[in-house]
């Protein structure tokens, strides 16, 4: 079997909900569209699952063409739509009263809202490492999805595949490509406090990273790197989009080949 890519999904607004895609054409250094906005307080930082659990509360959908926004809190049906490009203010209005914090939504279309700028342009996880993973956790593989928002997600590969894409041994990283699109894995993605969070409430489950961190001591294959990090909470393989790539696109069914 050949690995497959079986989903792409972006987040145009950095901790909001994502949009799922078939295909998605490439940016400078990111998919374009993703995470081309984010929402910053009024000392500069980002309003993120980091920072706070009511980005968890905030449900978002887009339009076909990414222009126009809808907001609602998850479990009301009360739904407000602003335009991205013209209601800038309006949105931040909006967005100050629901973090009840002065904020700011920025647009940057170069990758420079991803947790690792430029050098993580996606991040990358096998559809079997969530199928595995939950059957350890006791959580859908949607719910999974949405705690660890993987841009990518390859299928026809056994869990933790995607693995082979991280080289700590090499500073040039894996080279490989999805399609005709290459791209350079670089290290497995250290996990923070946003996967603990229930991504319809917010609210963090304390046994969350001993339960992950459990599971992965059950499974660890022999290509992987996790045994060269400093826990085993890691999950995912950030990778590197070289600016050469601008302009192309992936798609899903496109094939994952090491090169």
């Amino acid at each position: 079997m050949t690995p497959t890519l079986s989903k792409i999904r972006i987040y145009p607004i950095k901790s909001l909900d994502p949009v799922e895609l078939s295909s998605a054409k490439i940016g400078i250094h990111c998919l374009l569209g993703d995470r081309k906005f984010a929402i910053f307080n009024q000392f500069g930082s980002f309003i993120n699952g980091k920072a706070t659990g009511l980005v968890n509360q905030l449900q978002t959908s887009f339009d076909d063409q990414l222009e126009n926004v809808t907001f609602n809190k998850r479990g009301s049906y009360e739904k407000i739509i602003f335009n991205l490009n013209t209601e800038t203010n309006k949105i931040e209005s909006f967005l100050s009263q629901f973090f009840n914090n002065k904020v700011s939504l920025v647009k940057n279309e170069e990758g420079r809202f991803m947790d690792v700028p430029v050098e993580s342009a996606v991040t990358i996880v096998a559809n079997e490492t969530l199928l595995h993973l939950s059957d350890h956790l006791n959580d859908s593989i949607d719910t999974l999805r949405l705690r660890f928002r993987a841009n990518l997600e390859i299928t026809n590969a056994p869990a933790y595949w995607e693995e082979h894409l991280a080289n700590y041994d090499s500073e040039n990283g894996v080279s490989f490509q999805i399609g005709d699109v290459k791209m350079i894995g670089k290290s497995l993605r250290a996990r923070c406090n946003v996967p603990p969070r229930n991504p319809q409430t917010g609210e963090t489950d304390k046994t969350f990273i001993k339960r992950m961190i459990a599971s992965r001591q059950e499974n660890i294959p022999s290509w992987s790197q996790i045994t060269k990090m400093d826990s085993l909470y890691h999950l995912s393989v950030d990778t590197f989009i070289p600016v050469s790539e601008a302009g192309k696109e992936i798609k899903i069914g496109d094939l994952v080949q090491l090169i």
